[in-house]
């Protein structure tokens, strides 16, 4: 087999590859030429000029100039830091060289320079575009038609509902029921130009793809993209990828646009352009391709791509070649927002708007504080719902006279729930704190998700008038996470996993598929009376819109049910009561999904205005922890960011009330210190604090939040910082010790042998920039490789010591770069680790592992404010640094300039101070040896945990030092 283009024929590898994926050839080293602006032709190195001949005006010589000063003072840059490393010359003051030659004109944060010929390429349309179809579909229409006529269904809800504001005034308008709709629609417009914007800075130029001609108007292609494990870009299946295949001559040049050649029909081109029936033979075949992704390996970073239209003919492949061969052809890459992304979020505005504009107009007939409202929410009117749900105020509350008992009377699934845990399925089940959102804060590893599973399990098993009940997360693994633990309790005609049909099987654990519709060999949604019998339908929340799509919502199953009576029964009376399908929504990790995701399970499960009263108000639960990780958006800052969850726990009738968190981290500063020997029990008085109950007053509102405060993952150690900083200090260490003392006997550590290490890198370890080449799109990259070097020597040292495994350990940085450079050095001879899990700190969300290596990466401050303003890095993040402190089980080493941290961040000065003052702290000087050192006038205040530390290591040291007892003494005893 050989690999063909356009240039010539290249010998193929020793064996063929197989059928199922693409090999590449040898790769060559990267040089970036340096091309001349008149001929177009590359430079030798010898005839580069080192210096301008004389006076020149601004033109294309000029810049190309420019960019060669720039690409000197890179290697010289480069170069003074190697020769500083090698002959251990002062490295701040080859720091302060390297800056002083950046600011002679290199923007660091600039997009990758693309020749012109190649970017202009892209904006053309070309002759002619060859679509490929989208083969993973469902035809709404028809299953709509397939269980009720249109005439029995309401009408759809549009994708426009509404005005629309201006993008400068969402900032002033902030949101309130009646621009609800206007000031979402604004914001997704002003995020989707941003996508598109960060879809095109991932474009590929003359990138490699590897093409087999399947058929005689099709071929498939493989491209390798760079940044596609962590989602940047963020493809899927039957996505579509654009593609322009580019022409270069014998020598590998891209060809000139000087030449017009006479249209020749071929089987897939049959017709003939319009007048002049001329193609111009220049840089590009003047064909786009609208390819779609059939297969998406994000461990290979590898894109496979359907291409109608791509054949021999169109690719002008050499003569005598085999189409079943493998062709190495260039293209320029593009990749598309996903438009089916969009419209959901906008069906879901539309229907919000309108549910919240009917509650306005009730109210002004008749005032909202005349409708009396019960605590199981029976005869509140329908129309105000929806506005409850997403504007709470205590008048949606219900009124608490009494104190708990501390006695459950339900059995649990799971019988190791905590008291907190137990108190928020009992509320929820009960449903006795009104009509609103009931909310649990989750801090990591406090088993946030458990609960939310035995709050399913209860609700369908136990509480009257609840069959239907629909979960949801915001990504796909937790999702997932939610199925395969409830299957653990229901049958497969029970629980249905619901995908999207363009999600490709290998995303889905084979433990799994039992629970999901597949249908013509892909994911669908089931007929509409099996629909109908699934006590628990699990889906992401984007795709609740296909039951949306389906009319499958509660407003049309409610519609069609009472449509079809009235026909049959035209003098039937209305019914005096209503039997809704969905009878509550439990959306996990909602913290991470923005609001106007949120929306769109709502809008499944939210009562039909208009309906008698219910006989069980359907409930919206939603578990999360708005201290992590926030939504993903492009825009690096915009209101998008900020969850539905996250609002409503600003909301005064959480806030404000007596037992919230901070309220409670009032009462326990003035309380004993907190207990290490996990024998105490928090008050099962909805888990308030024992201590700060005598200060309530009954009758109270009651709280319709529950605060979880058991970590079970986390060293005390690991734990005691991120609890002050972002929990008020009341997360209470409850892992086993056996499972947080494994790294105890490490040398490694220092001070109180706490598993806990800060090391300074100030003296060793400058940040530097990596220019990504060869057209990845991706830009510069911020790398520290001094840093991962030390990363890795810790990482092996550790593995050294026989006491964890390569699964137990991961290396994260926020920067994509630093990832890349960490991967190659300890998957490099030196090291050969490839089970160390290496990734940036936002992949590492909901997920734990025994030892975390935390790279900071930057270590010069004259790029903090820019790293902020882009959204890179931990400086200045504190969700960020929330999720990177508390991965960890029984080990944290985090790596990082000192000075830097401590003068631009208040929580991580709080970080390095609590290392300090415990002696957790390494440094390395300039002659390249370890130090240790403990700074006596460390600052900070001494979290609870940290109390409870020093007093139980105190404790032991006494006993320590206490004198054996004489045998008599013991015989007496005895």
């Amino acid at each position: 087999m050989a690999y063909h283009n356009n240039i010539g024929v290249t010998p193929a590898a020793a064996a063929s590859p197989p059928a199922s994926h693409f090999v590449l050839p040898p790769k060559r080293k990267a040089v970036i030429p340096i091309i001349n602006p008149n001929s177009g032709q590359p430079l030798q190195a010898s005839s580069v000029p080192l210096t301008s001949q004389g006076p020149q005006t601004i033109s294309q010589n000029a810049m190309a100039e420019q960019k060669l000063a720039q690409a000197r003072s890179k290697v010289a840059k480069s170069a003074a830091m190697a020769t500083a490393a090698i002959v251990g010359r002062d490295l701040g003051a080859a720091q302060r060289r390297a800056d002083r030659d950046e600011e002679e004109g290199f923007d660091v944060y600039a997009a990758p320079f693309v020749p012109t010929r190649l970017a202009n390429i892209n904006s053309r349309q070309g002759v002619m575009v060859s679509n490929t179809p989208p083969a993973n579909f469902i035809d709404f229409d028809r299953y709509v038609q397939s269980w009720a006529g249109a005439s029995l269904l309401p009408p759809p809800h549009g994708l426009e509902y509404g005005s629309r504001l201006p993008r400068q005034q969402t900032e002033t308008v902030g949101i309130n029921p009646r621009q609800y709709g206007a000031y979402f629609r604004s914001l997704i417009t002003a995020e989707m130009l941003e996508k598109i914007r960060e879809d095109a800075s991932y474009a590929l130029y003359e990138h490699i793809g590897l093409t087999k001609f399947v058929s005689s108007t099709q071929a498939e292609v493989s491209i390798v993209v760079p940044g596609l494990r962590e989602d940047r870009p963020c493809v899927e299946e039957d996505d579509e990828v654009q593609l322009r295949q580019l022409c270069h001559d014998s020598n590998g040049i891209l060809l000139p646009e000087t030449e017009l050649v006479p249209f020749q029909p071929s089987p897939c081109f049959p017709y003939p352009p319009p007048p002049p029936q001329y193609i111009p033979r220049g840089p590009w075949t003047e064909i786009v391709y609208n390819a779609r992704v059939t297969a998406v390996i994000r461990a290979r970073e590898t894109l496979m791509l359907r291409v109608e239209g791509l054949t021999c003919q169109t690719a002008d492949v050499p003569n005598g070649a085999f189409p079943s061969d493998i062709h190495v052809l260039k293209f320029n890459v593009l990749f598309h927002s996903n438009v089916r992304r969009t419209p959901c979020i906008r069906r879901a505005l539309s229907q919000i708007q309108a549910a919240l504009d009917g509650a306005s107009e009730t109210t002004i007939s008749s005032q909202r504080d005349d409708v009396p409202v019960t605590a199981s929410g029976g005869v509140m009117s329908n129309e105000y719902w929806i506005q409850s749900m997403l504007f709470p105020t205590e008048a949606d509350s219900a009124v608490q006279a009494n104190f708990h008992s501390g006695i459950f009377a339900d059995h649990f699934f799971d019988a190791d729930l905590n008291v907190e845990q137990r108190v928020a399925v009992e509320n929820v089940c009960r449903q006795n704190y009104g009509v609103m959102p009931y909310l649990i804060s989750g801090p990591p590893g406090t088993g946030k998700t458990k609960t939310l599973i035995e709050i399913a399990l209860q609700l369908t098993a136990k509480v009257s008038n609840v069959s239907h009940i629909l979960v949801c997360a915001p990504s796909e693994q937790a999702t997932d996470t939610l199925a395969d633990r409830l299957r653990s309790f229901l049958q497969p005609n029970e629980l249905l996993r619901l995908n999207r049909p363009t999600r490709a099987f290998a995303e889905v654990d084979d433990k799994l598929l039992p629970y999901c519709f597949v249908q013509e060999n892909r994911f669908d949604l089931p007929p509409m009376p099996q629909l109908m019998q699934y006590k628990v339908v699990v889906t992401s929340c984007r795709d609740a819109d296909m039951l949306q799509q389906g009319r499958l919502t509660n407003e049309d199953l409610f519609a069609a049910e009472h449509g079809f009576a009235k026909l049959i029964h035209q003098t039937t009376p209305r019914p005096s009561q209503a039997r809704l399908h969905w009878d509550a929504l439990l959306v996990d990790e909602a913290a991470q999904a923005t609001e106007p995701e949120s929306l769109i399970p709502l809008c499944v499960v939210t009562p039909p205005p208009g309906a008698p009263k219910l006989a069980f108000t359907p409930l919206l639960v939603m578990v999360g922890d708005e201290h992590q990780l926030n939504p993903r958006t492009s825009l690096a800052h915009t209101p998008l960011q900020r969850s539905l969850f996250a609002r409503l726990f600003a909301r005064p009738v959480y806030a404000n009330h007596p037992l919230a968190r901070h309220f409670a981290a009032f009462a326990a500063s003035r309380s004993t210190t907190t207990s290490l020997d996990n024998t105490s029990t928090p008050s099962p008085i909805d888990a308030a604090p024992a201590h700060h109950l005598p200060e309530l007053t009954l009758p109270i509102l009651r709280p319709a939040f529950t605060n979880l405060i058991q970590n079970y993952r986390s060293h005390p150690a690991i734990l005691a910082v991120p609890s002050q900083l972002f929990y008020h200090d009341t997360l209470i260490p409850a892992a086993s010790p056996s499972s947080t003392s494994r790294l105890s006997t490490w040398g490694g550590w220092r001070g109180h042998n706490w598993p806990v290490l800060f090391h300074d890198t100030s003296a060793s370890a400058i940040d530097d920039l990596e220019r990504q080449t060869g057209g990845s799109g991706l830009g510069a990259g911020w790398i520290n490789h001094d840093e991962a070097v030390l990363a890795c020597t810790y990482a092996a040292d550790l593995l050294g010591s026989k006491l964890v495994t390569q699964n137990d350990v991961c290396i994260m940085s926020p920067f994509s770069a630093q990832v890349n450079c960490i991967r190659r050095i300890i998957r490099s001879k030196r090291f050969n680790f490839w089970n160390v899990n290496v990734g940036p700190t936002e992949a590492f969300q909901g997920l734990e592992h025994g030892v975390v290596i935390l790279c900071t990466t930057r270590s010069r401050q004259r790029f903090v404010k820019n790293d902020q303003k882009v959204g890179w890095g931990l400086v200045g993040r504190p969700n960020q640094l929330n999720v990177a402190l508390t991965r960890a089980k029984f080990g944290l080493i985090v790596l990082g300039n000192r000075e830097l941290l401590v003068t631009q961040d208040e929580s991580w000065k709080a970080v390095v101070a609590f290392c300090e003052r415990n002696g957790l702290v390494a440094d390395t000087s300039t002659d390249g040896k370890d130090k240790t050192t403990k700074k006596a006038e460390a600052t900070g205040r001494v979290t609870n945990i940290e109390r409870a530390l020093l007093e139980e290591e105190q404790r032991r040291l006494e006993e320590a030092s206490w004198p054996p007892l004489p045998s008599s003494a013991t015989t007496n005893s005895s």
